[in-house]
C-alpha cells in the first residue's frame, strides 16, 4: 500500500491549547500562530484546512516555525497514513 504524510495543524493547534489551558494560559489562536511564525494569517487557514495538498506545500523551515510557536514536535504537525 502506498503512504502519504498528512498535515494535521489544527489538530496539533487543540492539543497546544490543551497544554496551555492546564497552566492557565491564553489558547493560542490561528492569527496568532500566523504572526509569531512569521507567516500571513491565510498561509496557517490554508494549512489548517484538511487539504492534502497542504502538506506538500509546508516547507521544513515554516514547520519548523510552527512547532516552535505550538512547543510540540514534527509527529504532531504531521502524520503518515495508507491510502
Amino acid at each position: 500500500m502506498a503512504k502519504q504524510v498528512r498535515l494535521t495543524l489544527a489538530k496539533a493547534i487543540a492539543k497546544a491549547n490543551l497544554r496551555r489551558a492546564e497552566v492557565g494560559e491564553k489558547p493560542i489562536t490561528m492569527n496568532s500562530l500566523a504572526v509569531q511564525a512569521g507567516v500571513a494569517a491565510t498561509t496557517i487557514t490554508r494549512l489548517a484546512c484538511t487539504d492534502d495538498k497542504a502538506a506538500s506545500a509546508l516547507s521544513l523551515d515554516l514547520a519548523s516555525r510552527i512547532v516552535t510557536v505550538l512547543d510540540c514536535g514534527i509527529e504532531d504537525l504531521l502524520e503518515v497514513v495508507e491510502v
